[in-house]
């Protein structure tokens, strides 16, 4: 897409019209260049950097402690492991919160999750079968 930057906008539709090229030509370099990375299986929706931060520091109190086996290396991991899970707790309620904001947004989807909390997830879940490993005597 090829933007003629000589013409001068003399009315707000063409400000409009020039904006709209802008951003429509932006948002295809943002597809073209910039890669969408593949979430782990291992992955959780409410995970935010500050969760990665506290957990990085946890596990280097940890192998402080496991180094230096002392009791101030230990209070301090416990300490710290403390504040890990209350940031975790935090990340997981603020998650959740959004999502039923999110869900109670409109007035459709609040009645189908309503449904399915009162009919499907009560339900006892189907296990798998195998198959039967005896020979068949018509072999």
């Amino acid at each position: 897409m090829h933007l003629s930057l000589n013409r001068s906008l003399n009315s707000k539709t063409m400000m409009n019209e020039r904006v709209c090229k802008v951003i429509k030509m932006l948002q295809k370099i943002i597809e073209k260049f910039i890669f969408l990375t593949k979430s782990s299986s291992w992955a959780k929706n409410f995970w935010n950097l500050n969760c990665s931060e506290i957990v990085m520091k946890s596990r280097r109190l940890q192998i402080i402690w496991k180094t230096q086996s002392t009791l101030n290396a230990w209070n301090e991991y416990l300490k710290h492991n403390d504040h890990k899970n209350k940031i975790i707790q935090q990340a997981k309620r603020a998650h959740f919160r959004s999502q039923m904001h999110e869900l109670s947004d409109t007035f459709k989807s609040i009645w189908c999750f309503a449904k399915w909390v009162r009919i499907e997830s009560q339900l006892s879940k189907k296990l798998s079968q195998f198959l039967s490993l005896k020979r068949s005597d018509t072999d």
